[in-house]
């Protein structure tokens, strides 16, 4: 009997999303951070991707509040699915009034994103407006983009982030964001970059945020008419 026959398997906690406000700025909109087991294992190192997140004028976030009473979160399993948090460095927890933080980020009404083709710079990236409705389910996301992408092998099985982090769901999908559809073959590294304007937001798989333009506002009311 083998030395690993004996051990149970434990389960991987499940994936959460949550948004994350800078300490006292009623201006900043909130970064939206995806945890899971596999890209954040620890509490230090959802630290440091807050901190390289929210890019807050005070450096470093050494600490995360609840955004109305300013309970402070010491672990992972305190974050809660769907929540809403701020990030301090080491000053005071500094409550909003009034509260500006939108009810949640689950209240959009549609995502907007393009989509590239796996692997295909040469054509543009299929710009997709998905409903509210849709977002609900996401192999009735991935069906969408299978109607807008068309791949040469088919079916689109999984989205994947420029550098190719699968997303895990459509809570992952973010508004302005580039995405690749990928079928049943491997993700193929691309320089989709250059169909990316020099503004927007661009994410990776580090949840380092570099600035782009995007042409939302021109492109939107066609979409949505």
């Amino acid at each position: 009997m083998s030395g690993t026959s004996g051990r149970a398997v434990l389960p991987q906690p499940p994936t959460k999303t949550i948004v994350v406000y800078r300490n006292g700025d009623a201006f900043f909109p909130g970064r939206k951070f995806v945890i899971n087991q596999r890209q954040m294992s620890t509490f230090d190192s959802f630290l440091s991707s807050v901190t390289r997140g929210v890019e807050a004028p005070f450096g470093a976030v050494r600490n995360v509040y609840t955004p109305r009473e300013g309970h402070k979160i010491h672990d992972l399993v305190n974050l809660q699915h769907g929540e809403r948090y701020v990030a301090a460095g080491g000053e005071r927890f500094k409550k909003l009034e009034p509260l500006t933080i939108p009810s949640s980020f689950f209240s959009c009404v549609f995502v907007f994103c393009s989509v590239f083709t796996n692997g295909d710079v040469l054509v543009p990236p299929a710009r997709i407006l998905i409903p509210k409705y849709t977002l609900t389910n996401w192999e009735s996301v991935l069906a969408m983009v299978t109607e807008r992408v068309h791949l040469r092998t088919g079916a689109v099985y999984r989205l994947c982030t420029l550098d190719g982090t699968t997303l895990l769901g459509p809570e992952e999908l973010e508004n302005n964001q580039y995405y690749v559809a990928v079928g049943a073959e491997k993700f193929r590294f691309s320089p989709y970059f250059q169909w990316v304007p020099s503004r927007g937001i661009i994410r990776d798989n580090s949840h380092h945020v570099t600035e782009r333009a995007w042409p939302f506002d021109q492109v939107t009311a066609s979409l949505i008419d």
